[in-house]
C-alpha cells in the first residue's frame, strides 16, 4: 500500500496533498484496499483531514499509510488509554485557561469601576 501512496506523491515531497489524494482515491489498487479494510473513499478523505492537524493541505506519506493500518484493525486498548490521557491533558490545559480567563474579566471589570468612580461616573450612567 505504500508504494501506491509513493505513486501519487506526484512532487516528491514525501507528501501527500489535496489533490494528490483525490487523485489516490481513483486508484483502483487503493480502492480494493480500501474495500478489504471496510473503508470507502469518504472515509479515506477524513483520515487525511484528521492528519492534517495543522490545515497545511498536506499529510506525510508516513502518517497516512500508519493511520490507514490503524484502521484495518479494531482500536487496541493502548490506542483508547492514550487517547483517554491526551483528552484528560487538553481539558487540563483548557480548565486553566478558563480559570485565567476568568481572572483576568473580573480584574478587567474591577479597573473599569475604578475608572468610573475615579471619573465621577456611576457605572449605571452608562
Amino acid at each position: 500500500i505504500s508504494n501506491v501512496f509513493r505513486s501519487s506523491d506526484t512532487d516528491g515531497s514525501g507528501f501527500i496533498t489535496e489533490d494528490e489524494m483525490d487523485g489516490l482515491l481513483q486508484d483502483s489498487d487503493l480502492k480494493s484496499y480500501l474495500n478489504a479494510i471496510g473503508m470507502d473513499s469518504t472515509e479515506a478523505k477524513g483520515l487525511f483531514q484528521l492528519l492534517d492537524d495543522d490545515a497545511s493541505g498536506t499529510v506525510s506519506i508516513d502518517e497516512f499509510v500508519t493511520g490507514f493500518l490503524r484502521l484495518k484493525g479494531s482500536a487496541k486498548a493502548v490506542d483508547i488509554v492514550s487517547l483517554m490521557y491526551e483528552n484528560r491533558k487538553t481539558s487540563k490545559k483548557l480548565d486553566k485557561v478558563f480559570r485565567e480567563t476568568r481572572r483576568v474579566h473580573q480584574g478587567l471589570a474591577f479597573m473599569h469601576q475604578q475608572s468610573l468612580r475615579a471619573s465621577g461616573q456611576d457605572s449605571w450612567d452608562i
